[in-house]
């Protein structure tokens, strides 16, 4: 039989091109709208007093007794600083040309370089609102497929959380040691290749660099504050500071008041000291009746905000799954909002897809304000964000924002920590 012309030979078509994109990124960023206190200012520090001790000049007596010793109230100043974000593009004066909107083109270079960088910022911000400040982004566990063995000088490692591992974004690695004191050893930098989406049956994660890591990295066993860290590159201590340390109760110094000193200065946390346990409801319980014993509201829960990430909300459903039953004219199962109610007040589950992994955070959003010298935006010059060079055929655009958190009456907010979850994906 003559084969004739055919589609596969016939060699006179061009290929249909489609003027789109297709995403596969999660770009969901709600940071910016829990937090509504913004507050602009100028100045060296925001300064503000954490009254610490009550004064307890009274005593019960008898007739013609003796007055009280006269004391004071004790205050200490509490303080919050500046964090500084910059972001830039570079684009050559012949893609600018050569990609401009039109119907050769699928979306035109510069669309897509500002509003990416944008929903880029954005992203990252969120994750790392939920973090401490430090720029870490996770863990080192292990050698792939060994938790707890040697990561060194190997290009395959698991960690504890790769939802801020992005694909040829480096990072650098810092020793465990001091890492919270902002001292710790800088190991060298690694850039991020692939992402397994599959977590592994542990629970860990594995993620693969372009190159071996550096040597003398030390990987978590069965425990979480082992291993060294991941940290945003160049970004080491200089994040706003995140839920995780504004809602925290570790001895140390923060927002300049001593801790260890000032115990009544913590959130309330509910750990399980690295071992993971279910979640219950004696858990929800446990923490509105902390809160309300700290604070002395009669409705601990009117104000807060409890934010978990999908695998936590998972296990919130699971405690009603009793409670469910079908009948034969049912047309939905489950319930319409994450939420538990009890003596001590209510509270709705809000999920978030960076919250942290393995934590619930209780929070009263009105005490924690974002505090702004500089908004989010381009640095433009004589009206235009792309500045020309004069040594080479390119543009450049530089974006700027200078904000910190801090939070007041730190008592009102906790979190639960060492959840079991069981993720069925990395991203």
């Amino acid at each position: 039989m003559a084969v004739g012309v055919n589609i596969p030979n016939v060699g006179l078509m061009f290929t249909r091109y489609l003027d789109r994109v297709d995403d596969t990124m999660n770009h969901a960023s709600r940071s910016r709208q829990l937090v509504n206190k913004e507050d602009k200012w100028t100045g060296s520090h925001n300064e503000w007093r954490v009254h610490t001790r009550r004064g307890g000049a009274f005593n019960w007596s008898e007739d013609g007794g003796s007055f009280p010793a006269a004391k004071k109230q004790g205050y200490k100043p509490a303080k919050s600083y500046r964090k500084f974000l910059h972001a830039k593009i570079q684009l050559t004066n012949g893609v600018m040309a050569a990609c401009q909107k039109s119907k050769s083109v699928a979306k035109d270079v510069i669309t897509s370089e500002v509003e990416g960088i944008m929903r880029d910022i954005l992203k990252g911000e969120n994750g790392m609102f939920f973090r401490d400040g430090t720029g870490a982004v996770c863990q080192i566990e292990g050698a792939a497929g060994t938790q707890g063995g040697n990561p060194s000088s190997t290009t395959t490692i698991d960690v504890d959380d790769a939802r801020m591992l992005w694909e040829d974004q480096e990072y650098d690695v810092y020793d465990n040691s001091t890492f919270s004191a902002f001292t710790a050893t800088k190991h060298g930098t690694v850039t991020v290749s692939t992402v397994t989406e599959a977590p592994r049956a542990n629970g860990t994660f594995q993620v693969t660099f372009t190159g071996n890591t550096p040597a003398g990295l030390v990987a978590s066993a069965a425990t979480d504050d082992v291993g060294d860290y991941l940290v945003w590159k160049d970004s080491y201590g200089r994040v706003p500071t995140g839920l995780d340390l504004l809602v925290d109760d570790a001895a140390t110094t923060f927002q300049n008041i001593d801790v260890s000193a000032n115990p009544r200065y913590a959130s309330l946390v509910l750990g399980n000291s690295g071992t993971k346990r279910a979640l219950t409801p004696g858990l929800f319980r446990k923490m509105l009746a902390g809160l309300s014993q700290k604070t002395g509201q009669d409705n601990p829960s009117g104000g807060l905000t409890v934010l978990c990430d999908s695998w936590q909300a998972i296990n919130v459903e699971e405690l009603y799954e009793g409670e469910l039953r079908l009948t034969p004219e049912t047309k939905k199962a489950g319930i319409a909002v994450a939420s538990f109610q009890s003596s001590l007040g209510k509270i709705d589950i809000l999920t978030d897809t960076d919250a942290l992994h393995n934590k619930m955070f209780f929070v009263d959003f009105s005490k924690i304000y974002r505090r702004v010298q500089k908004k989010l935006g381009w640095i433009k010059q004589g009206g235009e964000i792309f500045m020309r060079s004069d040594d080479a055929a390119f543009h450049t655009a530089v974006a700027e924002e200078i904000c910190e958190y801090d939070i007041a009456e730190r008592h009102t907010s906790g979190k639960i920590e060492d959840l079991e979850m069981d993720p069925s994906t990395a991203y």
